[in-house]
């Protein structure tokens, strides 16, 4: 409430505010005379969190006008701060209060926070007024349109798109959070017009969510309770597919998710807990501190393709033991390939958990309530690093693991120039390699991420379709299944990657050097042919210092882009021990 107080109060202000809209002001009386008819109505609004998403948007937006007279805006600033009128009127629907107001068209209609969207088709109108009197009448007028609101705004009517709900069903534990597509601010990252899922899309979601939660409420190693309270809001989005299935969450918007359409309900639930994590620490952040500094963005995070700061790495830390924690349990209720799939996850997150803890205890300046955290997260993890996983998917999360920071490497590491100049010096006269190793310095650089993740989940969970994609890959586009911090998109999977993921080692490495011959600064190719080599110098080169190897070989390269043979290049970086 103060803070969409002092939005009133800039905003009132502000020469190019309000626009066609009235005052600011008289959003916030509507919004004050709903409170007081109704206090729990105006909580719920303000608590939902795409209004919180967009109060730090605007704030940011107004306070940096200087910045942006420069560009020009996708969004007018008239219309970013109408939102308030909009969140007025949601609030005075609520509290059922007689209220009229006039509030901006945007994206083909008017959204009424927390509660749905008037569809406004066909209008050309950019403002439409609202009006509830005390005879029950509630209407929605803009132009030569007229919307009446339906008596239950919970359900769909002509020109009214209620916000839907997800139903995860249990006796003790239930959650119900809204399945928001309709919300020009529900998805924190970037304002989205509307896009209504389908029927039969909602019912996919729901029959999701359902096995989801089903699996979260039955565990004994997460709490349901505090999960269901975490979750506000989930937000399906589309975003490029990469290494791990997309999620994410916003200390701005308490209570949002936005997910990409999961693969299965286990995946959905791992996801679920992950982000109610990340919800849980900001919410602690909030109230006491657990390290001094820790902003620089240099340190390797084992989940994400980007140096990360301490604190995000924290985040990240408590985020994956929760997620450890789901998979250690689900893993003794499955069999099969379910069980295969879910040993994975397991040694994959617990190992990833564990470096990230190390580098905490390494690097952080941690306050006396820090250390007494990072001391409970460690001792919840002891157990699980000694419980034994069955070799093949053991094995397959320690490879996961060894490409993701063969690539962090290859990135963002840079040998410095001038000693780097000595080493390929001395292999284009068929010399030793030098004595002394270049320094480096960290870089960060624009990520590809490897479909190769992708690709180990899609054989343990779904040997036939593995078999079928590696068969015919051109007829499957496949992109990893989403994942935080990394670019790219649907795609076929090279024939290497393919090769690779079905243990065909020697035929992926064949693969890995054909692409490199192509495009020697393919660097997924790079860790693939690091994966791939049987054991020897070349290999070792590769797994302890791949951005020196990949610094020599582009000195080395001739106009057209032409250089040595990589493996070979390798195995002579590999000879100085």
């Amino acid at each position: 409430m103060l803070l969409l107080r002092a939005l009133t109060d800039v905003a009132s202000s502000h020469p190019q505010v309000p626009g066609p809209l009235p005052a600011p002001r008289e959003a916030w009386e509507l919004l004050i005379k709903a409170e007081r008819r109704s206090p729990p109505s105006v909580e719920r609004l303000l608590l939902h969190p795409p209004v919180g998403a967009w109060l730090s948007r605007c704030l940011r937006r107004l306070r940096d006008m200087a910045r942006e007279e420069e560009q020009e805006p996708a969004v007018p600033l008239w219309l970013e701060t109408g939102y308030l009128h909009t969140v007025a009127a949601a609030a005075a629907l609520l509290a059922g209060t007689d209220f009229r107001i006039v509030v901006p068209v945007r994206d083909g209609g008017v959204m009424l926070p927390a509660l749905g969207f008037v569809d406004l088709v066909g209008c050309d109108s950019s403002l439409a007024e609202i009006v509830a009197d005390g005879a029950g009448g509630r209407a929605v007028r803009a132009g030569s349109h007229t919307v009446p609101l339906p008596p239950d705004l919970t359900r769909d009517a002509k020109g009214w798109h209620a916000l839907r709900r997800l139903r995860g069903r249990h006796p003790t534990h239930p959650c119900s959070p809204c399945l928001d597509d309709l919300d020009p601010y529900r998805d924190f990252l970037r304002p989205t017009a509307p896009e209504r899922l389908s029927e039969p899309e909602a019912r996919r979601w729901q029959e999701l969510f359902q096995g989801a939660w089903r699996l979260v409420a039955r565990q004994d190693n997460v709490d349901p309770a505090g999960v269901a309270d975490c979750l506000m809001s989930v937000v399906p989005v589309r975003y490029p597919a990469r290494a791990d299935f997309f999620s994410a969450s916003s200390p701005e918007a308490y209570g949002c998710v936005l997910l990409n359409p999961p693969a299965d309900a286990a995946t959905l639930a791992a996801s679920l807990i992950h982000e109610a994590q990340h919800v849980k620490l900001s919410a602690l952040l909030d109230l006491v501190p657990l390290m001094h500094g820790g902003m620089e963005e240099i340190h390797y995070a084992p989940w994400r393709a980007d140096p990360r700061p301490l604190r995000g790495l924290l985040h990240g830390v408590y985020a994956f033991l929760g997620v450890t924690a789901f998979w250690q349990a689900h893993r003794r209720a499955v069999r099969g390939e379910a069980a295969r799939a879910a040993d994975f996850e397991f040694a994959l997150r617990r190992a990833q958990t564990f470096q990230g803890l190390r580098t905490l205890r390494e690097h952080a300046e941690l306050t006396a309530l820090g250390d007494r955290f990072l001391r409970g997260l460690e001792e919840r993890l002891a157990p699980w690093l000694a419980e034994p996983v069955p070799e093949g998917p053991q094995r397959a999360a320690e490879d996961i693991n060894l490409d993701h920071r063969l690539l962090h490497r290859l990135h963002h590491l840079r040998p410095a120039p001038q000693p780097t100049g000595l080493w390929a010096k001395a292999w284009r006269e068929g010399g030793p390699p030098p004595a002394a190793r270049p320094a480096t310095t960290l870089r960060a650089s624009r990520t590809a991420v490897a479909a190769r993740p992708g690709l180990v989940r899609m054989r343990l969970r779904d040997p036939a379709g593995f078999a079928l994609l590696r068969e015919k890959p051109q007829e499957h586009l496949f992109g990893g299944e989403g994942g935080e911090g990394g670019e790219g998109g649907a795609q076929a999977p090279s024939r290497a990657d393919l090769d690779w993921a079905a243990g065909d080692t020697a035929a992926a490495l064949d693969g890995y050097r054909d692409r490199l011959a192509e495009s020697p600064d393919d660097l997924t190719a790079w860790s693939g042919l690091a994966l791939t080599l049987p054991a020897g110098p070349a290999k070792e080169a590769l797994l302890a210092r791949p951005e020196l190897v990949l610094a020599v070989h582009r000195a080395l390269r001739d106009p057209a882009g032409a250089g040595p043979d990589p493996v070979a290049l390798a195995r002579w970086i590999g000879t100085r021990r």
